[in-house]
């Protein structure tokens, strides 16, 4: 669940990524039969925030990583056929001021946007704003909050995303 609502994403767990590949393995199967011009094809075909992750993940501290080699290397390869495509596409018919800025095009993810979590554990004094206000946060109980400041309780499992 915490993968789901995630606004950014999480570190990389082999058990549940295994998981994962399976079912691909089934949605593969079922894309295979559907329209190539739908929208349904095309969006499970798209990945948004590539270059942002590949420009995080070299940033992270060696126990902070949140791809494996194998999802780096498919990342770095998703990223570099997409960049191609769009050159051909778009970019070359850009101002050339545009041209070579990758930045222009990166697509971030907003970590302002409000997620909601539920408390697996009593979290006292948990930062809420950037005015430095506090609440304690009681088991079991749902808040909202933005997820610029419940990401580090998500990565600790003080709270999960629902």
């Amino acid at each position: 669940m915490n993968e789901k609502f995630a606004v950014q994403i999480l570190p990389y767990e082999k058990p549940i990524v295994d998981m994962v590949l399976i079912q691909l393995v089934y949605m593969e199967e079922n894309l295979a039969s559907t329209n190539k011009n739908e929208m349904l094809y095309i969006a499970h075909r798209m990945e948004e925030y590539t270059f942002h992750i590949l420009d995080k993940e070299p940033k992270r501290g060696a126990g902070e990583k949140r791809l494996s080699a194998g999802e780096l290397q498919f990342a770095t390869d998703f990223y570099k056929s997409v960049e191609s495509h769009f050159h051909q596409v778009a970019v070359r018919h850009m101002p050339r001021s545009c041209q070579n800025d990758e930045n222009i095009r990166k697509v971030v993810p907003n970590l302002d946007s409000h997620v909601f979590v539920r408390a697996k554990e009593n979290v006292a004094e948990f930062l809420i704003s950037a005015d430095h206000e506090t609440i304690n946060v009681a088991a079991g109980s749902v808040h909202m909050f933005k997820y610029r400041y419940v990401e580090p309780l998500v990565l600790e499992e003080f709270v999960e995303l629902i």
